[in-house]
C-alpha cells in the first residue's frame, strides 16, 4: 500500500500534498452527490479521474490509495464532517467492484495503544537478516509477528500464517485486502481464521477494516470461529495487540496486550514474577487482559 504524507492543509488551499490533495477530491465527490439529511452518499471510483481533472490535481497511479489514506491515515474534509449531525459521523464503504459509499453511523470510538498497560518482554526470535532488510513499518511489524508467534501468545493458539496480502472480493464490498491472514486451532480442537491488520504509527484502526475482514472470513471460512486482530507499532518500541470485534455499529476492543521484543538476558526475575500473576485461565492482570469469552 502506498505511504501518505502527513502535511494536512486546509481544503482548498494551496498546499499541494499527496494529502491535501486527497481530501480535495473526496471533497468534491462528496459535495457532487451529498443532499441535506442524506445517510448515505453512494459514488464510483472513476469520479476519481473527473474530479482530478476539473480540480487540476495530479492522481495518483493507484487510485485506491486515495480512499484508503482518507480511512486510515488522513481526516476527511472539514466541509464533509460539518454535515455530520451531533453524535454521529461519516465512513466510506465498499460498495462493490470500484464502488463505494459514504455512510453515516454513530460516532466511533478511537481505537488508540492503552500506554497504561505494562509490558511483556518476549525473547527476540527475529532473524537478524529479516530485522536488517525489512522493508517499511507494514512489512516489519509482520515479519515480527510471524518470526515471534505473538498472534499465538496474544490469542493462547496454535497459530500458522496462510497468507499474506490477501486481495480477493467479497459480496456487496467488493476487492478488499487483508494484510495476513492465519489459521489457528486451541487446546479444545476449536478451528479459528485470524485476520491481520497490521498499522504504523500514524494509521488509524477503523471499523470498515473489521468489517471487510469479517465480510471475508464469512465468505471464505465460514466454518471457523473468526477473530479480527489489529497489530501497531507504538513508540517506545512495544507492538500493541488488540482482538476486535464489532458490536451495536461500534468497532470494540474485547482484548489489547503490549509486548516487546528483547534479548533473553533482559527478561529478568522480577519481570518472570510478574507474569506470574496471571491465573490458570489466562488473565493476566498486570497487563490488563481479560479471558475471551467462551466461544461455545
Amino acid at each position: 500500500m502506498d505511504e501518505t504524507a502527513m502535511n494536512l492543509g486546509a481544503v482548498g488551499s494551496k498546499d499541494t500534498s499527496k494529502a491535501n490533495r486527497y481530501q480535495q477530491l473526496i471533497e468534491w465527490v462528496f459535495q457532487r452527490h451529498y443532499v441535506a439529511g442524506d445517510t448515505a452518499v453512494y459514488w464510483e471510483r472513476p469520479e476519481l479521474v473527473e474530479g482530478a481533472r476539473e480540480l487540476g490535481i495530479a492522481l495518483p497511479r493507484n487510485l485506491g490509495d486515495v480512499v484508503y489514506a482518507i480511512r486510515y491515515r488522513i481526516p476527511l474534509p472539514q466541509s464533509v464532517v460539518e454535515t455530520a449531525p451531533a453524535g454521529t459521523e461519516w465512513i466510506i464503504r465498499g460498495n462493490g467492484r470500484a464502488k463505494y459509499v459514504f455512510n453515516l453511523i454513530p460516532a466511533q470510538v478511537r481505537i488508540r495503544p492503552d500506554m497504561a498497560l505494562t509490558v511483556i518482554k518476549i525473547p527476540n526470535s527475529t532473524p537478524e537478516i529479516i530485522a536488517a532488510t525489512a522493508l517499511g513499518d507494514e512489512q516489519a511489524l509482520l515479519a515480527l509477528l510471524r518470526y515471534n508467534r505473538l498472534v499465538d501468545i496474544f490469542l493462547g493458539v496454535t497459530a500458522y500464517s496462510l497468507q499474506n496480502h490477501l486481495r480477493t472480493t467479497t459480496r456487496k464490498i467488493g476487492q478488499v485486502e487483508i494484510d495476513e491472514v492465519y489459521v489457528a486451532v486451541d487446546q479444545h480442537g476449536r478451528q479459528f481464521v485470524v485476520p491481520v491488520q497490521a498499522k504504523g504509527g500514524n494509521d488509524e484502526i477503523g471499523i470498515t477494516q473489521t468489517e471487510q475482514d469479517l465480510a471475508v472470513c464469512a465468505d471464505k471460512w465460514p466454518e471457523m470461529i473468526c477473530r479480527p486482530v489489529s497489530a501497531q507499532f507504538v513508540a517506545d518500541g512495544r507492538i500493541a495487540l488488540f482482538e476486535l470485534a464489532l458490536q451495536d455499529e461500534q468497532i470494540r476492543v474485547r482484548r489489547q496486550a503490549h509486548y516487546k521484543l528483547v534479548p533473553a538476558a533482559e527478561v529478568t526475575k522480577r519481570d518472570l514474577d510478574l507474569y506470574a500473576l496471571a491465573s490458570d485461565e489466562g488473565t493476566v492482570n498486570a497487563v490488563g487482559v481479560e479471558s475471551p469469552p467462551s466461544e461455545d
